[in-house]
């Protein structure tokens, strides 16, 4: 028997969805790579710099000739950069969920949302006049807390978006220090002292100006790979009533083993704390 065919807007969702899961997949390349080169580079130092001698020498000259301090920038700014990484993942996936309700659903846009004379005069049909203002909605939904974007879509579309115990906290913590991380990597701050002059009081590590947590990046990946599974498998259920259409559940069959596979290697891989601690013991 035929399968039945998939609505366009099924098709579409999966589309936002691919796009969060190839991130996913990108960041975690990108995590394993960073830790076995840096486990190389401390494997080097503890070997005593072995093969300097050898038929490697003039590769394993460079390496030579980075400094211990080097060695601990690049796991500082690979974990800060890789944070920023994943929180932009999310950040886009609730973005692109709330563009698509929108536009599925352009009542939802709200009686109250001010369209300009400009763009209905710019517009070319009435469909990119529509669009244009669920996508000027969805910015304005975007500067929200992640908890308070998640909370419009339950009470815009009515989903029911049931995360684990925890997990609000969490999304404010790792905003909180991604936030931390781009817009303040100052070690000092300012202020004024007692007689009015301008004074400076150090206020961050010099090494580590923004504390992360432990194993943050893998946190952040199963925690935001959580969070976008449960609002997709909502959006497929209760919106698009496409959660038993073979294409969408062979397609979440396929990605759930894959993030667990992410998942086990993420954790085999020797983590950035643990590739800290090895640079302590460079001789």
């Amino acid at each position: 028997m035929d399968e039945p065919e998939l609505s366009h807007g099924a098709k579409c969702y999966l589309d936002v969805a691919l796009s969060f899961v190839s991130g996913l997949i990108r960041l975690w390349g990108a995590e394993a790579a960073s830790a076995r080169l840096m486990c190389a580079l401390t494997q080097f130092h503890a070997s005593g710099k072995r093969g300097l001698d050898g038929e490697s020498a003039e590769i394993l000259r460079n390496l030579d000739k980075i400094p211990r301090s080097s060695y601990e920038s690049l796991a500082y700014i690979t974990d800060v950069a890789h944070l920023v990484y994943a929180t932009t993942l999310l950040d886009t996936f609730l973005s692109d969920t709330t563009l698509f309700l929108l536009l599925l659903h352009p009542g939802s846009i709200g009686k109250n949302q001010q369209v300009s004379l400009q763009l209905l005069l710019d517009a070319s049909s009435r469909s990119e006049a529509i669009a244009q203002a669920a996508a000027a909605r969805a910015r304005e939904i975007g500067y929200l807390p992640f908890a308070g974007r998640l909370q419009y879509l339950r009470e815009t579309f009515g989903l029911a978006i049931n995360l684990a115990p925890g997990t609000e906290e969490f999304l404010v913590e790792y905003a909180t220090v991604r936030n931390a991380a781009v817009h303040d990597q100052g070690l000092f701050e300012l202020g004024l002292d007692e007689q009015g002059r301008v004074k400076s009081e150090q206020k961050a590590c010099p090494v580590h100006p923004t504390k992360l947590p432990d194993d943050v990046v893998a946190q952040a990946i199963r925690g935001y790979r959580e969070i976008a599974g449960t609002v997709a498998l909502a959006v497929f259920d209760q919106v698009l009533k496409a959660s038993d259409h073979p294409a969408v559940r062979s397609y979440m069959e396929q990605l759930r083993p894959e993030l667990r596979q992410l998942t086990a290697r993420s954790e085999e891989t020797p983590n950035n704390g643990n590739t800290r601690q090895s640079l302590r013991d460079c001789r």
